[in-house]
């Protein structure tokens, strides 16, 4: 998400034409996945990646030759095992996999696919960037954008209008990419999620690392407590909203929706209790509350209504994941991770433990139902 608005703002400092660089299909293993997008100008600067540095070196010294005559799509072969033929290069890296990547100059400007992902982020909106990268060559870079209040933006038209349009519907109600074939083309289905709300109650010493690391992911940063807001503006400047409230008040004065991540940090037994009574009930995506286990068992047995096993599932307490954590730092570093593995729908476990690729597979709807 932070890689979005890097790319924005190396696009505003940019002078002369820009390339830009875009995954669009993986076969096997690759360090960076569908979507993942890198700007290039001309003297040679360059904003976010493709690759974990592998690829980035050849696509600078070559993405403008490569694009003088329109978009094009390279496939870089990194497994080794593979020769050059056109339309392909081979690294001998031994990470076993296969990387197209769509190469086109690219300006900022209505219909943009990094403007669409941007304003739809910025009003906290779900939308879906479909980009046909194989097919009829009038068509290989045209794309199709929509949002889930509505608003559809693209230059893709013709016979392939229809059947990409569908696809991106379904991605827009699924929240599913997924990369391959289309109504006779090959396309990017990209999902672009909000940035996660993250809501954190408390003004402790201990909340800045957890602001500083959340930022640091682009996720966005309300800081809630009961002290003047300049305060916690000035404490917490890595914030992008501060709200002045008592914990009797927070239902009222902060907003908080099934995507909403919430960290109850107060330190403060009658405010935890005072919250948790309202928090408990809400359909949250994840509440987390900073203390032992014992303590938080105490105040769920103290509130009025008992806690149902659905909203018991959401709630983490102690919050964090078990990496022996000391000192705020490293608790903030415990904290983040495991929203990041909830959000992402994993369990936080060792890599080299995980059984199933590290990347979830995305597949296409015909594949699907094949």
């Amino acid at each position: 998400m932070k890689e979005l608005d890097d790319l924005l703002r190396a696009c505003g400092r940019a002078s002369g034409p820009v390339v830009l660089a875009t995954v669009v299909a993986v076969s096997g293993s690759s360090y960076r996945r569908p979507g993942a997008r890198m700007l290039m100008g001309a003297d040679g600067w360059l904003a976010g990646g493709v690759s974990g540095g592998c690829l980035e070196g050849d696509l600078v010294r070559k993405a403008f030759f490569w694009t003088s005559d329109g978009p094009r799509v390279l496939r870089y072969d990194t497994t080794g095992d593979a020769a050059e033929d056109e339309g392909g290069l081979s690294f001998a890296l031994g990470c076993n996999g296969v990387v197209d990547i769509l190469l086109e100059r690219w300006e900022p400007g209505p219909g943009d696919a990094l403007g669409f992902a941007a304003e739809a982020r910025k009003q906290s909106l779900r939308a879906v960037v479909a980009t046909v990268y194989r097919g009829p060559e009038d068509a290989v870079g045209s794309r199709l954008m929509l949002r889930e209040d509505g608003v559809s933006e693209g230059n893709l038209k013709g016979a392939l209008l229809e059947p990409v349009r569908a696809a991106a519907t379904e991605a827009l109600v699924r929240g599913v990419p997924w990369s391959g074939a289309c109504g006779g083309a090959e396309v990017l289905v990209e999902v672009v999620e909000p940035a996660p709300p993250v809501v954190v109650f408390g003004s402790g010493f201990d909340v800045a690392p957890v602001v500083s690391r959340a930022q640091g992911l682009g996720w966005h940063l309300t800081v809630v407590a009961d002290r003047p807001v300049e305060l916690l503006r000035r404490r917490f400047p890595g914030a992008q909203a501060h709200v002045a409230s008592r914990a009797s008040e927070v239902l009222e004065k902060v907003p908080l929706s099934a995507r909403s991540v919430v960290l109850v940090m107060t330190h403060s037994l009658p405010q935890d209790r005072e919250l948790l009574e309202r928090l408990v009930p809400l359909p949250v995506r994840y509440l987390g509350v900073l203390g032992p286990r014992a303590r938080t068992e105490r105040i769920l047995r103290e509130l009025a209504r008992t806690p149902t096993a659905e909203q018991l599932e959401k709630l983490h307490a102690p919050m964090g994941l078990d990496l022996g954590a000391e000192g705020a730092d490293e608790i903030a570093l415990s904290i983040i991770a495991e929203v990041q593995a909830v959000l992402a729908g994993r369990d936080g476990g060792r890599l080299r433990e995980r059984q199933a690729p590290i990347h979830a597979e995305a597949i296409a709807p015909e594949r699907r139902s094949a």
